[in-house]
């Protein structure tokens, strides 16, 4: 998808996701740039010198702020807003913001919080077709934790009044240097925060089971580790391709085999169902953070 180009982008912020965002667009400013410019704003003297340290070589292209966001944001064409959730609202509300913020674009990974509140905390109300003119244009966005190896699923959410075109593009972009990126409705994004956010967790808690059962049966806990990394990068490539799991699932048990037995195993405990609730539960919270009930939520 073709982006239109901006000079300068700010990171508010530069946790692990600011990071690997930075990070990614970095590594390609000489191949594919989407940016020429980039200004990282961080509080503490530490994240300053870590921030100097990682990249000498991009002295010339990053600059580091510590106290002016601001000026900052005055200097920049798009702005990532990536500072800790509890920390949001005494951001935006500095002096001075608002202005320089008008008709750019800023762009939010912060989970929890809805382009509305995000809006409100700016403007003290929210964005119309009526009062547009002289705001910024915000777009909430949820990428996972999978950005710190360029394999996020970012979500992003396209909303009314809808940002022009072409600041749709530069978000999906930048996102697209990460992993995947994708566009939904409003509606969709408490649920994605679970689907897309917490289930690199849920996956990492099976693959611990599964190495520790490896391990109890005689296999190294190193090549434990290998195989099940392996095996599952191998079941992700092939769902990727288009495969359907169940298909997956036939193709791989047989007759009174070894798969197909454990699979039973998995059955009887319940597995599907478990699952299937941790991640409806994973949603309910979400829910519950914007107070927004929903009919098949976990508790009411």
């Amino acid at each position: 998808m073709a982006a239109a180009k901006m000079e300068t982008l700010c990171l508010l912020g530069c946790g692990n996701l600011g990071s690997a965002i930075l990070n990614s667009l970095l590594s390609t400013v000489d191949s594919d740039p989407l940016f020429s410019r980039f200004i990282a704003c961080v509080r503490s003297e530490a994240s300053e010198k870590k921030l100097a340290e990682k990249y000498p070589q991009h002295g010339n292209r990053l600059s580091i702020s510590r106290g002016n966001n601001v000026q900052a944001v005055r200097e920049s064409d798009v702005i990532i807003l990536g500072v800790d959730p509890a920390d949001i609202e005494n951001v935006l509300k500095q002096p001075g913001l608002p202005e320089v913020l008008e008709g750019k674009l800023l762009i939010s990974i912060a989970a929890g919080w809805t382009r509305q509140k995000l809006e409100e905390s700016i403007y003290g109300s929210e964005t119309t077709n009526d009062n547009k003119a002289s705001r910024a244009w915000v777009i909430r966005t949820l990428p996972n934790i999978a950005a710190q190896v360029s394999q996020s699923l970012t979500a992003i959410e396209v909303s009314e009044p809808s940002p022009p075109e072409s600041y749709l593009n530069i978000t999906t972009a930048i996102f697209e240097r990460i992993g995947r990126a994708v566009q939904i409705e409003p509606r969709l994004m408490n649920a994605t925060t679970a689907v897309g956010g917490s289930t690199p967790a849920f996956f990492a808690v099976i693959c611990d089971a599964l190495i520790d059962a490896a391990v109890a049966v005689g296999v190294p806990r190193n090549l434990a580790h290998t195989m099940i990394f392996q095996s599952m990068q191998g079941t992700a490539t092939m769902l990727q391709s288009g495969m359907h799991p169940a298909i997956l699932r036939d193709q791989g048990t047989s007759p009174e085999g070894c798969t197909i037995g454990g699979l039973m195993v998995m059955e009887e405990a319940g597995v599907r169902g478990h699952i299937g609730r941790a991640l409806r539960e994973a949603v309910t919270l979400a829910r519950l953070m914007e107070t927004t009930e929903h009919v098949n939520d976990t508790r009411h």
